[in-house]
């Protein structure tokens, strides 16, 4: 590897360039950022010992670009870009929305171009990652791109075909179980918990029956079971949920989610 280039410096395009880092996933010689903000992205080049270049400087000192800024901003980016790379460069795009052939209409259908759709819980490590390759990416490039993104999380590499699907659970899945937990300490709160108790409760709970998915291997069915007493708290519990058909509302809000990520797609 020649050399890696972040573009856009914002939450995320910043959290990447610190965990990578940070882990030693690369040399912090071969890193090198831009951003539109000059001071923004001098400041953080010096705090984390990187380099920082205008775009035809970042090009020329790396093979492997990943492009983290907002998707109403990427195809002028990439127009300017483009004028740079050659074919062995790797662009890596985490713009929300936007397709391998919506990149490839920018900059060239011969261009190796990995699409990536991480999610916020990536800010602390705890992300979840899909990537999605056209065809001109070599196995080598996309072993790299699972190394890089791994600092933020899992990973997984799909067809791009799924990509609105991955939106509907693990793009827009962190604002579901926000709302679940405020709706948990509401709820202790309501039962006669102190606030800073019933959050702390509630965040532990979530926490924990989550690993004990992961750990267990187990069908979160199965586990529900084992909660569940006859005629107990849990069972009078999980009626009132199932009243509120909690379930189906959250599968039609997946649903509903992955037809907005499609339908702004075509709208793009």
């Amino acid at each position: 590897m020649k050399g890696l280039g972040i573009i856009g410096v914002g939450a995320m395009g910043s959290a990447l360039a610190r965990r990578i880092v940070g882990a030693s996933v690369i040399p912090g010689n071969t890193v090198t950022l831009a951003d539109r903000r000059e001071e923004h992205v001098r400041c953080l080049a010096h705090e984390l010992g990187l380099r920082w270049a205008k775009i035809p400087a970042l090009a020329e000192a790396t093979d492997t670009i990943i492009v983290a800024v907002k998707p109403q901003q990427i195809r002028g980016l990439l127009a300017d870009l483009g004028r740079y790379l050659t074919p062995s460069h790797l662009v890596i795009s985490i713009a929300a929305g936007i397709s391998l052939a919506d990149l490839a209409s920018w900059i060239g259908e011969e261009q190796p171009v990995i699409r990536v759709m991480p999610n916020t819980p990536c800010l602390i490590g705890e992300g979840a990652v899909v990537l999605s390759p056209n065809a001109n990416v070599t196995e080598t490039q996309l072993e790299l791109a699972q190394k890089l993104f791994s600092v933020t999380g899992k990973v997984w590499v799909l067809p791009e075909e799924q990509m609105n699907a991955v939106t509907g659970v693990s793009g827009s899945g962190p604002a579901y179980v926000y709302l679940f937990i405020e709706a948990l300490i509401d709820g202790g709160i309501a039962a006669g918990l102190g606030h800073e108790v019933a959050t702390e409760l509630a965040i532990q709970t979530v926490i924990g029956a989550a690993n004990m998915v992961r750990e267990t291997d187990e069908h979160p069915a199965v586990l529900k079971q084992l909660v569940t007493s006859p005629a107990g708290t849990t069972a009078a519990a999980l009626r009132e949920l199932e009243k509120g058909s909690v379930r189906g509302a959250v599968i039609e809000a997946v649903l509903a989610a992955t037809a907005r990520s499609r339908e702004l797609q075509l709208h793009r």
